[in-house]
């Protein structure tokens, strides 16, 4: 049984405080002092699209696996917080720790969940940005520069998909992708996003701004009427922010760009 923490904090808020909150802020320093990430953008223009996703998605999970989780506080510390909190974290297909897990178990277990959480959002985010850059060449016209300072400008697509509470999420995805295939990784690759398996249609965007400074964003979806059992909380990644005081999400979706653009796919 969760244990309840001062103040009667929900012990998802406490998940989110005392692990998910510091991971993330780490792992995002890891990933800029890295010396790999220069040189992955460097060498992008010798791969295609798909072979530069996978690339980068290694890199991400070595992040996970050489520092990120046991540098926001000791093993000992992380493990005791999700034993105790172990029944709110979604474990499915996610190498679920056995009750009597060792601290070496709950790690590993921990590790292989994070691993996967950062791939469904670089996911995620991809049909995203995939279907925006559809509908913008289609409906606004743009390319090249133009194209991509416009996707840049567009933050509030993966920001939308920030504070969602498990389930909303996976309604919300259906909604947009307009099918009941629920999306999981590695079940969906980037292959399969590349591809076009999941499409956002035209329909569900909408143009903000002037010429020269317009941004896209979904529009106002329909209530989903669901009734949830936890509270919802923000991404860590959406709700920290950078040293220009942006969020630390801005950045992963502007390395997203980046990779499309060394991989000749925004001309």
């Amino acid at each position: 049984m969760a244990v309840l923490h001062p103040a009667a904090k929900h012990p998802k808020e406490v998940l989110y405080d005392e692990v998910y909150d510091p991971l993330v802020r780490a792992w995002f320093q890891d990933l800029n002092a890295s010396q790999q990430l220069a040189k992955l953008l460097r060498e992008a223009p010798d791969h295609d699209l798909v072979e530069n996703l996978e690339r980068f998605n290694t890199l991400f999970h070595e992040l996970v696996e050489n520092g990120s989780v046991d540098t926001t506080a000791t093993s000992a510390e992380v493990a005791r917080t999700l034993g105790e909190n172990r029944e709110y974290m979604l474990w499915e297909d996610q190498m679920t720790p056995g009750p009597d897990a060792t601290t070496e178990e709950l790690m590993a277990s921990f590790r292989h969940k994070i691993k996967r959480n950062i791939s469904l959002a670089a996911i995620e985010a991809l049909i995203c940005l995939e279907s925006a850059i559809r509908y913008a060449r289609e409906a606004l016209g743009l390319t090249g520069a133009e194209l991509a300072a416009t996707l840049r400008r567009s933050t509030m697509l993966p920001a939308s998909l920030a504070a969602l509470h498990d389930e909303r999420e996976k309604v919300r995805m259906q909604y947009l992708t307009g099918t009941a295939e629920e999306i999981m990784y590695p079940a969906v690759d980037y292959a399969d996003v590349v591809a076009g398996r999941f499409r956002i249609d035209d329909d569900k965007f909408m143009t903000i701004g002037l010429p020269g400074q317009q941004r896209i964003r979904f529009r106002k979806p329909p209530p989903d009427n669901l009734v949830l059992d936890s509270p919802t909380m923000m991404c860590p990644a959406q709700r920290l922010n950078n040293e220009h005081d942006e969020p630390l999400n801005n950045q992963f979706w502007d390395l997203l760009i980046d990779i499309y653009q060394a991989s000749d796919r925004l001309a």
